[in-house]
């Protein structure tokens, strides 16, 4: 890459503000991939055809955190506990992660992500944990969020393992879907204590793909073991030839 920094796309949500639509992602995200050593970029809302262009400019997609995955995406009816959907972003992250598979773009994909991409991929989600599964931990802390509230077990020998340097991680968590049958090229390498679904990696060896469901950019600042996902991240961007 001739020394370029890397260009790491990452997928925004949008709202409306005094009667005008704005597209944002929170600034956790853009800081993180900025210590890194990346060059970051808000991907809005868009169609098959900007997701193509988008992805063919930049070396690395993160998918970010936000609003529930709408059932609609993966073939479901809405449970009662659904919360917010804007299924034109599921359709703009799953042109985005189809168009990253035909050109092999590392993915790093974070809570709303690891359901975006595993729905992109062909797999389903568990719409609402805390009424679906018996005997679970709570997965939305109510304190700060750079604090950790659990603990989860990683897959020794995983890319995860290899990065964090523990089989044992505090982590935070915001979110009250989780997945539940995982799609074919990807492999669970981290679960909570109830067996909640924490990280998944690509089984391919030649696209990068790896997610997790807690918010390691919230974490990033005061543990470094989070802010290694991001640098794990841009340095495998940055070695990646384009297809």
């Amino acid at each position: 890459m001739m020394g370029r920094k890397p260009i790491i796309g990452i997928t925004g949500s949008q709202k409306e503000v005094n009667g005008i639509d704005h597209s944002f992602v929170h600034a956790k995200y853009p800081e993180a991939v900025l210590r890194a050593g990346g060059i970051p970029v808000i991907l809005p809302l868009g169609n098959e055809e900007a997701a193509k262009a988008w992805v063919d400019t930049i070396d690395g997609l993160l998918l970010s955190g936000g609003e529930d995955v709408d059932p609609q995406s993966y073939g479901a009816n809405p449970h009662p506990e659904l919360g917010k959907v804007i299924l034109e972003r599921d359709e703009t992250e799953i042109a985005l992660v189809k168009e990253a598979e035909k050109q092999r773009t590392p993915i790093f994909a974070i809570c709303r992500g690891i359901a975006s991409l595993n729905v992109a991929l062909g797999g389903t989600l568990t719409q609402d944990i805390h009424s679906q599964l018996k005997d679970g931990i709570k997965h939305h802390q109510e304190g700060s969020r750079i604090n950790a509230t659990h603990e989860c077990v990683v897959e020794e020998g995983s890319r995860l393992h290899s990065i964090l340097g523990e089989t044992r991680v505090s982590i935070n968590s915001m979110h009250h879907q989780a997945l539940d049958k995982v799609a074919a090229n990807l492999k669970v390498t981290a679960k909570a204590p109830d067996g909640v679904i924490e990280a998944v990696e690509g089984t391919d060896s030649d696209w990068s793909l790896l997610a997790v469901q807690w918010h390691p950019e919230e974490m990033a600042v005061k543990y470094e073991s989070m802010q290694r996902l991001f640098h794990a991240f841009v340095e495998e961007c940055s070695a990646k030839e384009k297809v």
